[in-house]
């Protein structure tokens, strides 16, 4: 078949689901909002009305996150659904990413102690579904130590990084190993994915793979390098390949003595327009983090045009769609907390 052939039923669902983006001057007048309640009544003209009606009261910003990643994730699933086999692989990553949240979601409930039915709602079942995992998460749910919980998601993708980060758990009483290893484990993932991908499709996903893969090594490093953790440590925490960021750099950050000699190493990658000093090395990594999802956000925007019949449509349409969930959520926090509109509005992506 045809690259037009088999991309022809994905591309119909993109224009359909992308006519349902919000607009930029929608965004801004959600975030006038005087409180949750204007807020949603203003999105009652949307695509997510239908979702709305069944919010129960009080509303919460906590509440409308859910519901607007519920939504995310049945428009990646359609996505994923609808695009070429030879592709959906790549693809399902998006899906995937909502996994790795809900296995870190359980390892920090389980270790503050919290019911079956908090671990529950803190949880996105559809994903599980999508990869018929409910039941392994479901039982994960019900485990009462960390130890449980690890022997419950035996049957996943991340068993090994659990295994490997409860061990480390064991020795040092911090959760933080378990986390950064399963997040690891997933971008190994997505650079494995990357190299299976038709090498007439891998120019048109190199940009996001690069961008999500350099960018979390980068993010990770420096962070452990704000908080101080040893070498050996931060070597576990970083994928074993990148795009990019040649394995001599990645070292040179990696032994750095401190924050600000790693964070000068990384104003000589590829990725130094992403960084600027603040205040603190917090600030500095949260707004290079930021600068990292708007460019790939603006990437996706310019695109859209350009990438047609080939994988770099759903990617640049999928970005697209997250990042209108980013705003969505942040806009609500905003209305919450009584912010004003001009400080949320900085940290939108549009």
């Amino acid at each position: 078949m045809t690259q037009t052939g088999l991309y022809s039923a994905v591309l119909a669902k993109i224009g359909a689901e992308r006519s349902k983006l919000l607009s930029t001057e929608k965004l801004n007048q959600l975030g006038e909002s005087k409180n949750l309640l204007e807020f949603v009544s203003q999105l009652r003209d949307t695509s997510y009305a239908e979702k709305l009606a069944k919010l129960t009261t009080p509303l919460t910003s906590r509440k409308l996150e859910r519901l607007f990643k519920e939504d995310l994730i049945e428009t990646h699933v359609k996505i994923a659904q609808y695009s070429p086999k030879t592709v959906a692989r790549f693809l399902r990553l998006h899906l995937l990413r909502f996994e790795v949240e809900s296995i870190k979601t359980l390892v920090n409930a389980t270790s503050a102690n919290l019911s079956l039915e908090q671990k529950l709602s803190r949880i996105h079942l559809q994903v599980e579904d999508f990869f018929k995992h409910r039941i392994i998460i479901e039982e994960a749910a019900k485990a009462t130590d960390l130890k449980l919980l690890v022997n419950a998601l035996n049957k996943t993708d991340f068993a090994g990084a659990l295994n490997f980060g409860l061990e480390s758990y064991e020795e040092s009483a911090s959760i933080a190993c378990l986390d950064v290893l399963v997040d690891k484990a997933y971008y190994e993932k997505l650079h494995d994915a990357f190299d299976g991908l038709p090498k007439k499709e891998k120019t048109h996903a190199f940009f996001y793979s690069s961008m999500e893969n350099d960018g979390f090594t980068l993010l990770a490093l420096l962070r452990g390098k704000s908080l101080k953790y040893k070498s050996d440590w931060l070597r576990l925490a970083v994928p074993r390949n990148n795009f990019e960021l040649p394995t001599e750099i990645v070292e040179v950050i990696v032994t750095a003595p401190d924050f600000d000699s790693a964070f000068n190493v990384a104003l000589k990658t590829k990725y130094s327009e992403f960084f600027a000093k603040e205040r603190t090395a917090e600030e500095t990594v949260a707004k290079a983090e930021r600068a990292f999802r708007r460019a790939v956000f603006e990437n996706a925007k310019n695109c859209r045009i350009l990438e047609l019949f080939n994988i770099g449509a759903p990617l640049a349409f999928m970005v697209q769609k997250e990042a209108e969930v980013h705003n969505l959520t942040a806009l609500s926090l905003g209305v919450e907390n009584g912010a004003k509109p001009e400080d949320t509005r900085n940290q939108l992506l549009t």
